[in-house]
This record gives structure tokens, sequence and C-alpha cells, in this order.
């Protein structure tokens, strides 16, 4: 390729993105990846959501695969030999939000292609924004798997986590539940039964027309309406039984 090509492809790469081609360490640090690194991306297309942290793509050649998130671990709702686990809902929720079918999005591997079960590893991009840090950002995933070569982000991964634990959002709410060697519900038993001795908060579950389990507190929009499948004493309670907070 001759050298004014070159150039022109470089200032168009300039333009397109509206920023210098390095993003700065500690914006990384502080805000999360910027962009995903083009050398390793490919645009592909959401087939559809597996759980929280895994999902179907059709890559350019018209292949489907399995795309499981790098470097992050999810409470688990679709596996048969576990129960749902608290805030796995909430984490498949917020997953299919971001990436409904049809979907364009991009996935950036590290160095592995794919793990032991033939899926495909990578950071998935939508939108300028990396799922697999937003998971860590909301209180809904926690870092694992961290296996070299593929640990490109991974001290991005821990600030972002360490943030999310200081503000106990998510599976950081209880100490304790969310540990390094996965998620421990007892944790939550013991303190729904804890609560149950106490003052009882009489918090209503419903399960809405699309099959969704949403719960509601005293002093909520909602709460005088709600006419409940269930009756929970504690949010803690209402959340192991699978059920996520409605919007007030």
């Amino acid at each position: 390729m001759k050298f004014w090509m070159k150039a022109l492809m470089l200032v168009g790469l300039v333009f397109s993105t509206g920023c210098a081609l390095e993003a700065d360490p500690e914006t990384e640090t502080k805000f999360g990846i910027a962009q995903p690194d083009d050398t390793k991306a490919t645009q592909v297309t959401v087939e559809r959501v597996v759980d929280e942290d895994t999902i179907k793509v059709r890559l350019p050649d018209g292949k489907i695969e399995d795309v499981r998130f790098l470097l992050i671990d999810t409470p688990e709702t679709v596996n048969p030999e576990k129960p749902v686990q608290p805030f796995g809902p909430e984490a498949s929720s917020f997953t299919k939000d971001l990436l409904p079918k049809g979907s364009e999005i991009v996935i950036e591997r590290d160095h592995s292609k794919a793990d032991r079960y033939g899926r495909l590893l990578a950071y998935v991009w939508i939108d300028g924004k990396m799922v697999n840090q937003e998971l860590l950002r909301q209180g809904l995933a926690r870092v694992a798997y961290v296996y070299e070569p593929d640990t490109r982000y991974v001290k991005t991964f821990e600030d972002i986590e360490l943030e999310a634990k200081a503000a106990k959002k998510g599976i950081w709410e209880t100490e304790g539940y969310a540990t390094n060697r996965g998620f421990d519900e007892t944790v939550l038993t013991k303190e729904s039964t804890s609560s149950a001795k106490g003052q009882c908060e009489d918090i209503k579950g419903n399960i809405n027309r699309q099959g969704n389990k949403i719960y509601h507190v005293k002093g909520g929009r909602s709460y005088e309406d709600v006419k409940p499948e269930e009756m929970f004493c504690s949010e803690q309670e209402a959340k192991q039984a699978g059920f996520r907070r409605a919007a007030n």
C-alpha cells in the first residue's frame, strides 16, 4: 500500500473515533476501556442471549457460535445442576436488554480463541460499551476465570469491581455472598431467617405477563395496587426467590 493511502486511512481513523488512537490509562482505570482493539475485533450479529454471560452470535460467514464473556462470572439462572441464584435474574435481564436479537455488536478476542466447551472467548461491545465491564459496574458480576494469557483488561476490571463492592451494589450487597470461589447462597438464607424472626417488611411479589418476577416494597409507586402472588419479609428473601425490585 502506498504511503499516501496509509496516511489517509490513519487520518480517517482519528476523525471517525473523535479521539487519539491510544486511550489515556487513567481514564481507562476510572471509567473503563474506551474502545476495542481493532486488530482483534469482529463485527457479528446477536442471535440470542443464552444466559447472563453467554450469547449466540452469527459470524460474518454465517456460522452460529456461542460467545462467553471473558474475565467475569455471574450468578446462575439456567444451570440444571444449580438453583436460580440471587441477582442471576437481574444479570440476565441486564444482558438481554443490552443485546436484543439482531443487534450488531463487536466481539474482541484476547489470546485464546475458545474455552473447553468450544465457546468463543471475547469482550463484547455494543454502542461503545463493553458488556463485560458494565455487568461488573452494576454489581451483577465478579472478576473471575483469570488465566494467562487472557488478561488484557483484568486490572481495569478489578478497579471497576472495587467501586461496585465499595458501593455495595448487587452481589456485593451482602458480605460473603460473592466469593473468589463463586456465590454462597447460604449467607443470604441465614440473613432471610434472621429477618423473618424480626419485623416483616410485607414485600409483595408478583409475576407479570412476560413472566418476569418483580417485587414491590412499601412506599413504591405501585405497591398499593399490586395483588401479590407471594409475600416476603425482606428484599433478600425476594431476590433469593428469583424476584427483582420494581422500578419506583
